[in-house]
Order: structure tokens, then C-alpha cells, then sequence
């Protein structure tokens, strides 16, 4: 564990020892900002809450971006700078290096989106009828729960495509495409008639963020979202090894 806290540090510190790590964090709030103040000044009259506004923006508009920019590095970098047999030679398992590497692309993403929600409660301080309401904290904690899911299963899959990826552009491109398959797939099966009903709800990123954001927690989401995390994580590891043993 201790060499897996090494990698970790080292990623996490990587990050924010690149310039482009602040550029991307600031147009992301900036961005993310500005899009959630426009939507919620155009929500009066529907039923949709603030923390689901703010939630929905973080999670469709930019969760694949950051996460793609984040994650596509963590190996595809390493071949492409030559360094992965070092790595794979070096005294740790592969488990250790998948897991170090993953822990620190999450804490990254989540250290880059959870500023983002100063503009929620910016606008509860300059608005007298939010003020007033004040925040529904079981809202806020389920949005910010369901966050933590979606994070946590978007950095997943950029790990394992990155793997695959020869080189970062590759890397990129693969991760983009893969990470929007957890955010448009109960769409998807919806959309199809074929499939039943209840399966394109449990699959639905949409139908769990409004259920997350009005407080109530859905532990088949929870389930669902960690299962499919500790899946990827195994075959990337799996990965890994089949690559040491080459």
C-alpha cells in the first residue's frame, strides 16, 4: 500500500506541476459557471432544482472533458515517453501501480470540480428568496455523492482505454468516446424498444441524477456505478499484467 500512496502522490503532484492543469481548471469554472447562471436564471417555473442544474452541468458538460485530460496521460504518457518497463520493473505490484494511478486521477477531477460549487451557493447568498429557503443539505449530499460516482466511474474507464493506447493522442480520443458511454447509455436503451423499461432506468445516468439530487439514495445506483468501477480497475489490471509478462 505504501508504494501504491507513492504512485498516487506522485500523479496527483504531477498534475499540478503542469501549467495546463491551472488553464483547464479555471476555464472549467469559469465555463461551468457561466453555463449554470444562465440555466438557472431560465429555470423559473419548472420543478428542477439548483443543486440538479449545477449537478447536470459538472457531470454532462464537463466531467467527460476533464476526465479525458486527466486520465488519457497515466500510461499512454509513460510509453510514449518510454518509461513503462522501468515501471513495470520496478519493486511493486500491478494492482499497486493500476489503483496509485487511479487514486490520483480522481482526486485531481475532484479537486478541479468541487470549486464549482461556489457558484451554487454565491447565488443562494445574493438571492433573498434561496436565502431565505436556505440549502437543502440531503439535495446537496446526494448530488455531491452522485458526482463522486460518475467521477469515480469516468476516471475508471479513461485508466483502462489508456492502457490500450499507444500514445496520448490515441489515448484521448479513445477515453473521450468510452467515458460517454456511462452518460448516454440509458438514453440509448430507452430510446430502444426492445429494451425493457426498468433496465434503461438502472442504467441511466439521468434518472440517478434526478433521484440524487432531490436527497433520495438509490443503493442499486450505488451498487451499479461501484460495480462497474471495480470492473474496469480488475481488467487494467489484468491488462498490466498481460503486458509485464510480454
Amino acid at each position: 500500500m505504501r508504494k501504491g500512496f507513492t504512485i498516487w502522490r506522485r500523479e496527483l503532484g504531477s498534475g499540478f506541476l503542469s501549467p495546463v492543469a491551472y488553464v483547464i481548471m479555471a476555464l472549467f469554472l469559469a465555463v461551468s459557471g457561466w453555463v449554470f447562471l444562465q440555466l438557472a436564471a431560465g429555470n423559473s417555473g419548472t420543478d428542477e432544482s439548483l443543486i440538479s442544474l449545477l449537478v447536470r452541468v459538472i457531470v454532462f458538460l464537463w466531467l467527460p472533458v476533464l476526465a479525458t485530460v486527466v486520465t488519457m496521460r497515466t500510461f499512454a504518457e509513460e510509453k510514449q515517453r518510454e518509461t513503462i518497463e522501468t515501471l513495470l520493473t520496478a519493486p511493486v505490484t500491478e494492482a499497486e501501480v493500476v489503483l496509485g494511478k487511479y487514486a490520483g486521477a480522481l482526486s485531481f477531477l475532484l479537486l478541479a470540480t468541487l470549486p464549482a460549487l461556489g457558484g451554487f451557493f454565491l447565488l443562494v447568498r445574493v438571492s433573498p428568496g434561496l436565502a431565505r429557503a436556505g440549502v437543502d443539505w440531503g439535495a446537496l449530499g446526494g448530488g455531491l455523492l452522485f458526482l463522486l460516482l460518475m467521477a469515480a466511474t469516468c476516471a475508471s474507464v479513461g485508466i483502462l482505454m489508456s492502457l490500450f493506447a499507444r500514445n496520448q493522442v490515441v489515448a484521448a480520443m479513445s477515453c473521450f468516446s468510452a467515458i460517454l458511454v456511462p452518460l448516454i447509455v440509458g438514453q440509448a436503451l430507452g430510446a430502444t424498444a426492445s429494451a425493457p423499461a426498468w433496465v434503461a432506468d438502472a442504467v441511466s445516468a439521468e434518472v440517478h441524477l434526478k433521484a440524487f439530487c432531490r436527497g433520495l439514495i438509490d443503493s442499486r445506483a450505488v451498487v451499479f456505478y461501484v460495480s462497474v468501477t471495480v470492473f474496469l480497475l480488475f481488467l487494467s489490471v489484468r491488462v498490466l499484467e498481460v503486458r509485464r509478462w510480454k
